[in-house]
């Protein structure tokens, strides 16, 4: 009974990840489109985490080892949603995942050891957006992952 229960759910999760946007077949207009669309529909808890993750992986604490931002709280919140809205770039990562990135130059967002970074970088995972939704998202633009935010450069 356990054994079927384990293989049902692997298989649906299989089957989920095939069903889920390749984002490396999109073009950086419809990448650059669901990230405007997710920045105006996120809601409170994907930032939260989006804060979390982020905070926990050293981006938002001054390192020498781990890039790290130097803006104010408020200015950080401004630049990240601005990034995801209207990114200068696009990048497929990891068949479902989008890097959307935004140069801020020549105002420094953030240091990583003696070098200042200018651009911000947020790292989402679209897995939860069927292939068949790409044009109309709406309905799943809550369960989209914000994964990490990061200066760059």
């Amino acid at each position: 009974m356990l054994l079927g229960r384990l293989l049902s759910g692997i298989t649906l999760l299989v089957g989920l990840e095939a069903l889920a946007l390749p984002t490396t077949t999109l073009s950086p207009d419809q990448r650059a489109a669901l990230g405007k669309q997710l920045a105006e529909h996120a809601g409170a808890s994907q930032w939260q985490q989006l804060w979390q993750r982020s905070r926990h992986a050293g981006y938002l604490h001054e390192q020498s080892t781990v890039p790290h931002f130097s803006l104010d709280s408020n200015e950080l919140i401004k630049a990240a949603a601005l990034t995801l809205s209207q990114p200068k770039e696009t990048s497929a990562v990891n068949q479902t995942q989008v890097l959307y990135r935004r140069d801020f130059a020549p105002k420094i967002v953030g240091k990583h050891a003696q070098t200042s970074l200018s651009a911000v970088c947020i790292w989402v995972d679209w897995r939860a957006l069927p292939e068949h939704a790409v044009n109309r998202p709406a309905p799943y633009l809550g369960q989209i992952s914000l994964l990490l935010v990061h200066p760059c450069q």
